[in-house]
């Protein structure tokens, strides 16, 4: 569901919408209708601020965030996102195939036609609240506990021998059935899951990851509420 684009960035800073402030784990999908106006209005360089959106996080934190996304909506895992992979991940968010455009314009700062990893990071630098946006960041992190159960229902469905971690080749078997990730791609995803770098994805990693990113709940997610 998406608004007509019609607020302006600086009453979006001075007072985000409703919604955005309080709402349940599920209406949050009207969120992002506010993500085109802030691309398209915003300056590359100046720092977005939103009490709604807003973080204080490293550049190093943020950059880490970007590249997860960028691994999820990657599928291909060639390296670059193009405007068919992020058009695929963004519409089941709820966006309108002319927001993504805007979005994919803004984002491919050098005119390429797609966008670069770095790209990415520096429009998660430049831009706070894409951070927070739908199919994006942690927008409706304050939901954790549901969302922890649907984190341990994928889980358990990915943990085909029950020893309580996922490996890569069960992460593999599982996404080649339920999604369209290239091997290179997985072998992305694994890593940037593997926070430990044990060889292993266990509950708690994939909990983490599940409240952090809602790209990741969209992409590869099996419960109802992940948008």
């Amino acid at each position: 569901m998406l608004a007509t684009l019609v607020p302006a960035l600086a009453a979006f800073i001075v007072r985000p919408p409703m919604h955005m402030r309080a709402c349940s784990y599920t209406a949050m999908a009207a969120a992002p209708a506010m993500v085109p106006t802030i691309l398209t209005t915003a300056r590359i360089g100046a720092p977005v601020k939103c009490e709604a959106v807003a973080e204080e996080r490293s550049v190093a934190e943020i950059h880490a965030d970007a590249d997860m996304v960028f691994a999820v909506i990657d599928v291909d895992g060639d390296g670059t996102v193009t405007l068919d992979e992020i058009t695929e991940h963004l519409i089941k968010s709820g966006y309108k195939p002319e927001a993504i455009s805007k979005i994919f314009e803004k984002l491919d700062t050098d005119q390429s036609g797609s966008i670069s990893q770095e790209e990415l990071r520096a429009g998660f630098v430049n831009y706070s609240p894409l951070r927070k946006a739908p199919g994006f960041g942690n927008y409706n992190d304050q939901f954790k506990e549901k969302i922890h159960v649907d984190a341990d229902a994928l889980f358990s469905a990915v943990d085909a021998n029950n020893d309580g971690e996922i490996t890569d080749a069960e992460l593999r078997v599982h996404l080649r059935q339920f999604s369209s990730f290239s091997d290179p791609a997985i072998s992305n995803l694994f890593t940037m899951l593997d926070i430990d770098e044990n060889g292993g994805i266990d509950k708690e990693e994939l909990r983490k990851a599940f409240v952090r990113f809602s790209a990741l709940r969209l992409a590869i997610g099996t419960g109802p509420n992940y948008v």
